[in-house]
């Protein structure tokens, strides 16, 4: 990615989050470059991980960072955000004064929590009465940390909701600007493995040990990944993607899945083109928020199939199964894969996965294709019913 200038403070453009620059590390690898790569290569099956709390020892399927192994795990955690954040910043040229001014956005279902477990386990072996979790995980740690690390002095967020932590984190960082508060935002998605939530998931019976198959008839659960993905926000060029539009809506309707009926999501996502003052017909294409576990396909199905006209559905892609999913970063991780595939000029495909349209009425894009339309939709459906729509695409936008 060449250098961004961004333009001066006077400029139109100055209360507009455009997408300046990014830095990711995935299962396919780190950096855009492996990233596009990985996406016109057919998915891969997850590895085991040994994973043990206590004297629960089981072997999760699992999609870990291609470039980070699993050592050093005390500071793996900040090894890789500080890669990404690096990657992010050296896309473009800020001044000094904007630099010191980023205001930090973080989401995360775990934050530092594999830090915590780590020193358990050291203190564990040790002594044989440690405390789980003594060291006190937080979700101000990281900001802490970033924001004396990179020398920011704007305010900093911690978002933790679910799967959609770091889509909310993105969307409140766009409000911001747009409202003049602040310029730059940088916003971080960050999730590595750790064991409470990798044998969590695998004690619900929510894992594949295959490649994840949303929308297929043959889909029988998700993998976890590793992703750490960071996406500077500010004002740009007029011919800069950005965040035009966003919603998030909670639904109640049961304690871990979205109403099968799609009504919620249907909303979430008709409330996000409202806000960038778009209709249904405008968009070129779809990523789907696609778990492969049966309600959650159900659920956003239908929910498309209420605002998009079955037989001239946009191409719709599912980006998990090639890195995983990647719970509270996935909001960043898949936008910044979305956005980047985009402007290499595809849509990913997942040959294979999702092909036959009868089974829910969407089928996956079987092919990589480029698309004529310049705004696009990104689904996210987090654990617990928090749902959150968010539109992209080049143009001024609500």
């Amino acid at each position: 990615m060449p250098p961004h200038k961004t333009t001066d403070a006077h400029s139109t453009m100055n209360h507009i989050a455009c997408f300046l620059g990014a830095g990711i590390a995935t299962h396919l690898g780190t950096g855009i470059s492996a990233q596009l790569a990985g996406l016109q290569q057919a998915p891969r099956a997850p590895q085991p991980v040994d994973c043990a709390i206590g004297t629960l020892h089981e072997r999760v399927p699992y999609k870990l960072l291609a470039d980070f192994p699993l050592q050093a795990i005390e500071t793996r955690l900040y090894t890789v955000i500080d890669s990404v954040i690096e990657q992010a910043l050296s896309n473009v040229a800020l001044s000094r004064q904007d630099s010191n001014a980023i205001a930090l956005f973080i989401g995360s279902s775990s934050f530092d929590i594999s830090v915590s477990e780590h020193a358990y386990q050291q203190a564990q072996a040790v002594r044989g009465d440690a405390i789980p979790l003594g060291g006190s995980s937080s979700f101000g740690n990281l900001g802490a940390r970033v924001r004396e690390r990179f020398g920011f002095n704007g305010p900093d967020f911690s978002f933790n909701t679910a799967c959609t932590s770091s889509a909310n984190a993105l969307w409140y960082a766009s409000r911001l600007i747009r409202s003049g508060k602040i310029r730059h935002a940088l916003v971080l998605g960050i999730e590595v493995i750790n064991h409470i939530t990798a044998l969590g998931f695998h004690g619900l019976g929510l894992l594949t040990r295959s490649v994840m198959k949303p929308f297929d008839s043959a889909r029988d659960g998700l993998v976890l990944g590793e992703s750490a993905s960071a996406l500077l926000l500010g004002p740009g060029n007029a011919g800069d993607f950005r965040l035009l539009g966003g919603a998030n809506l909670c639904d109640t309707h049961s304690m871990s899945a979205a109403n099968a009926d799609g009504s919620t999501v249907a909303a979430v996502i008709q409330a996000a083109l409202a806000e960038a003052g778009l209709s249904p017909s405008s968009i070129g294409a779809i990523k789907a928020h696609g778990t492969a576990s049966l309600l959650n396909d159900e659920a956003e199905s239908a929910g498309l199939l209420r605002l998009f006209d079955a037989a001239a559905l946009p191409p719709v892609c599912a980006l998990k199964p090639f890195i995983g999913h990647t719970l509270g970063a996935c909001g960043v991780t898949e936008l910044v894969l979305f956005w980047q595939a985009l402007q290499q000029g595809f849509v990913p495909a997942t040959p294979g996965i999702g092909a036959d349209p009868s089974v829910l009425g969407v089928a996956l894009n079987q092919q990589a294709c480029s698309v004529d339309k310049s705004t696009f939709l990104l689904n996210y459906f987090g654990f617990g019913g928090n749902n959150t729509a968010l539109v992209i695409g080049r143009g001024q936008g609500g």
